[in-house]
């Protein structure tokens, strides 16, 4: 028996959600997202209005009726007019399913549900848990003989190991089943392949048909090129935009990124009704930044094959990873997306909804909502006590979890919106960046007109919240610029914010490029003005323990370093620290939130990754003179994994040294030969040996003359007789001498870097 349905949890990364009703007092998103896919399908309504109450006990006549509906048996109206339990009258609201349940040609031979001894039915008695996976069993097609004599012991057992109650915490067989379980276990039920019948499940009986192993990638909501009642998938490999699927309305926002079975619904429309989640495997990653073979997370560096597929929605499109690995940005919500068979199929970064904002407030106004004394209050990654709130900090209750999820976020700039209702805006557009905006939030807008400078107030997933005049409220916005091109540049904010092609002015000095800036706007333009790192939070940082000094360090802290003074600065892993505890010297520069955690750390040569390795050649271009001066340039061929690239680095003056020889360029140095790099100057690496293919331990190491040392990964070879690089196991294959070069010892942290053969 194939277990079709895993968990409604799926590790915390997705969660089942349909189109359908929003229930406003169930406070577990789970019971939530279930209560509304079965809301969608007919199986299981609220009680009336927005209310689903999940804490109320069913009876046996209740869940009988959500049995006989979840088998497919809607219409009921043949059962309706005489009686078969004493205690249950024709006239009684559920005669006609319990009946159906007895009765009906595909339902009797099951025996879903059974009467008393005494040959009453008991209808208002409270259903207990070992009566439910009795009937779900059986509406599997279960028998005794297939379970076990022994009853509810066996029965739960069963049901326990077939996947039915993944979710549910109930133990006691005798306990009541609530609403909220009730509809954790009959969704469960509804996804697991029936007895002997491998690939058959009992959603057949109540969707018209579905479609396996999709993704949402959009909605009316997020794509402007959507109608509300459509939606874009991944569905067998790719993505038609110029043909989206149709909904039924507008699917809810809490469904996208959701892998699984797309359910399409009954009746003459055929539209998707909802998505049950296939229990494949996901990966969500935070990105730090982007190359052409590696992104840089939070949690560990990536991979990715070139030819995986990359969604990303601020484009609406699917591309090969080499043809779009750059417009991935710090701070993006990378998920990756795993077949039954482990193989990566796709990688997403999703749109950002609005659907947070409703359980956000802002904090120590008359307005605010009271942070239940039990929750605990999470503020950028780190734990902490309500004294540290801020006010017009962001609180968003985490009910499910008890937490207090905290945000100091914030965003000022010049008003703009293409929302005809300025005062009530669904949009809205700072320095360029389009945030959508809920109806909750945009009731902060009344007293704003365009062209207003204000501030926006984000939740902790970089939903707007609320906006404020700015001589109210102002945010402090500095970041590092990513990239500069004519008139714009990118930078990321160390509040976590990405500012993405922002204008700039023509005058705007290239040399910010890769460096600490500050961001404000006075007109129609951002001004970046560069900052000097100077300011660090004292002590040491236990990386392990989460401390810089006595301050907590947040768990999502981003990480850069400085090699050389007034290089540009690289993002780097913290899982890139191989430091237990990295001493105050090699801190350059913090950022502490209002409550006083390390957001940002700014650390100097500490992991040797934020180099470029290389031969290293300099040249002069006499045939474009300036002012009788020849343009000096720093050539470095290197090694990226697969194959040989070279770049090109303009300079004022070339750096001593250069001339063939193994060197390292800070990464972050623009090689737009149009931009001189004034402040670029390189590392000579260090010959540690001369060796025989003998001496290394397969592509992980070597031995010398000095000890082992490690080697960098997916390390190339320089041969020089050819004038460039290959693989390691080629130029093993041909070659007997190879000289090795590292950045520093090994007793401080150095690798072999550069190899050369001969």
């Amino acid at each position: 028996m194939k277990k079709r349905f895993v968990s409604l949890c799926l590790a915390g990364l997705i969660m089942v959600a349909p189109a359908s009703a929003v229930f406003t007092d169930i406070s577990d998103s789970r019971v939530s997202q279930t209560a509304a896919v079965l809301d969608a399908l007919g199986i299981m309504q609220g009680v009336g209005g927005s209310s689903f109450a999940p804490g109320k006990a069913l009876t046996r006549a209740q869940f009988c009726k959500l049995a006989v509906t979840a088998m497919g048996v809607t219409d009921v109206s043949p059962y309706a007019s005489y009686t078969i339990f004493p205690d249950v009258k024709h006239s009684h609201w559920a005669a006609p399913y319990i009946n159906a349940a007895v009765r009906h040609p595909e339902l009797k031979e099951k025996s879903i549900i059974r009467g008393y001894a005494d040959g009453s039915f008991g209808p208002n008695k409270i259903v207990s848990y070992g009566e439910v996976c009795t009937m779900l069993l059986r509406m599997l097609g279960y028998k005794e003989e297939d379970v076990g004599p022994f009853w509810p012991a066996d029965y739960i057992a069963q049901a326990q190991a077939i996947g039915l109650t993944d979710g549910v915490t109930i133990t006691d067989a005798r306990a009541a089943v609530k609403r909220g379980d009730a509809a954790v276990l009959l969704l469960n039920a509804l996804n697991t392949d029936k007895k002997g019948e491998e690939g058959s499940t009992l959603l057949d009986k109540v969707a018209s048909s579905t479609v396996k192993d999709c993704i949402l990638l959009e909605t009316g909501k997020t794509h402007s090129g959507l109608a509300a009642d459509a939606a874009l998938f991944y569905e067998d490999g790719v993505v038609d935009a110029e043909s989206p699927r149709k909904t039924a309305g507008t699917l809810d926002s809490s469904m996208i990124g959701v892998y699984g079975t797309i359910v399409i619904g009954k009746g003459s429309s055929k539209v998707a009704v909802g998505v049950i989640p296939n229990g494949n495997k996901t990966e969500a990653y935070e990105v730090v930044n982007a190359e052409a073979d590696r992104i840089v997370t939070t949690n560990g560096t990536l991979r990715p094959d070139r030819k995986t597929k990359l969604y990303i929605s601020r484009d609406y499109a699917m591309d090969e990873y080499e043809n779009v690995w750059a417009n991935l940005q710090s701070g993006d919500t990378l998920t990756l997306y795993y077949n039954e068979y482990g193989v990566l199929q796709l990688m997403a970064v999703l749109p950002k909804t609005t659907a947070g904002a409703v359980h956000s407030f802002v904090y120590g106004l008359a307005t605010s909502r009271r942070i239940p004394a039990e929750y605990t209050i999470i503020k950028n990654g780190a734990k902490i006590d309500a004294s540290k709130l801020k006010k017009y900090d962001v609180v968003t209750l985490d009910a499910a979890n008890r937490q207090a999820i905290v945000s100091d976020t914030k965003l000022s700039g010049k008003y703009q919106t293409d929302s005809t209702t300025y005062s009530h805006p669904s949009q809205v557009e700072i320095l360029r960046q389009k945030f959508s905006v809920s109806s909750e939030a945009a009731a902060t807008f009344k007293d704003m007109k365009l062209n207003d400078y204000i501030t926006l107030l984000f939740d902790a997933d970089g939903n707007v919240v609320a906006a404020y005049p700015k001589k109210d409220v102002s945010a402090e916005m500095q970041g590092i610029v990513t990239k500069i091109d004519a008139e714009k540049a990118t930078v990321t904010l160390t509040n976590g914010l990405t500012l993405r092609d922002i204008p700039i002015a023509k005058d705007v000095k290239t040399d910010v490029m890769g460096r600490l800036v500050t961001v404000s706007q006075s007109g129609e333009r951002a001004d970046l003005i560069r900052r000097t790192l100077s300011g660090k939070t004292a002590g040491n940082w236990s990386v392990a323990e989460g401390k810089l000094g006595s301050n907590a360090v947040s768990s999502k802290v981003r990480v850069y370093e400085e090699v050389l003074s007034g290089a540009p600065l690289n993002a780097i892993n913290v899982s890139d620290i191989d430091l237990t505890s990295v001493p105050a010297s090699q801190i350059k520069y913090t950022v502490q939130d209002n409550a006083g955690t390390v957001t940002n750390i700014v650390l100097g040569d500490v992991t040797g990754e934020s180099w470029i390795y290389g031969i290293g050649y300099g040249k002069r271009d006499k045939t474009d003179e300036e002012d009788g001066n020849s343009p000096e340039y720093v050539v470095l061929r290197h090694w990226d994994g697969a194959k040989q690239e070279e770049s090109t680095f303009r300079v004022l003056t070339l750096p001593r040294g250069l001339g063939g020889v193994p060197i390292a360029v800070p990464r972050g140095y623009s090689t737009d030969e149009s931009i001189v790099n004034t402040s670029l100057d390189t590392l000579k690496l260090t010959l540690i040996d001369t060796v025989k293919p003998s001496a290394f331990d397969g592509s992980s190491g070597v031995r010398t003359k000095d000890g082992y040392y490690e080697l960098a990964e997916n390390i190339g070879v320089y041969v020089s007789e050819q004038n460039r690089f290959v693989s390691l196991q080629t130029a093993k294959s041909n070659y007997t001498s190879f000289r090795v070069y590292a950045n520093k010892t090994a007793e401080n942290g150095g690798k072999i870097r550069v190899i050369v053969a001969s």
